[in-house]
């Protein structure tokens, strides 16, 4: 008779909560950061040009924030719930833009956002595990 040992150390496959304290607080980032640009840039004689390359940083930053708070918590598969932190983000992002944009959602403008979030993410997740 054979017992079927597992892993302790392995954890659940996913925490859930832990993705979503991520995403809460990879949101509360790029909310704070956009309110901090906005003034920035009506105060200053900052070019509206170099708006897009800001808040995609912006975006990388609150992302891997996420990703790192949610791999911390649950201290394992740092990867996975830095990832599920990103795709939240990005369903996030992707409603928003469908609701406020009135032209519709464009393709490529999608796929940088789902990029982003991703790399921020998996990045975030991996550094928490690391750290």
């Amino acid at each position: 008779m054979a017992i079927k040992r597992t892993n302790p150390a392995a954890g659940p496959a996913l925490d859930f909560a832990g993705i979503l304290r991520g995403t809460a607080v990879a949101l509360a980032i790029s909310l704070s950061g956009s309110i901090l640009i906005g003034i920035t840039y009506h105060f200053t004689g900052i070019m509206e040009s170099s708006l897009s390359i800001v808040s995609s940083v912006l975006l990388l930053i609150g992302v891997f924030s996420g990703g790192f708070t949610a791999s911390r918590r649950t201290g394992t598969k740092g990867l996975f719930h830095g990832l599920g932190v990103g795709m939240l983000i990005f369903i996030f992002i992707w409603i928003l833009m469908s609701v406020f944009l009135p032209t519709g959602v464009l393709f490529l403008p999608l796929l940088q956002k789902l990029s982003i979030c991703l790399v921020g993410g998996a990045l975030g997740g991996i550094a928490g595990i690391i750290l």
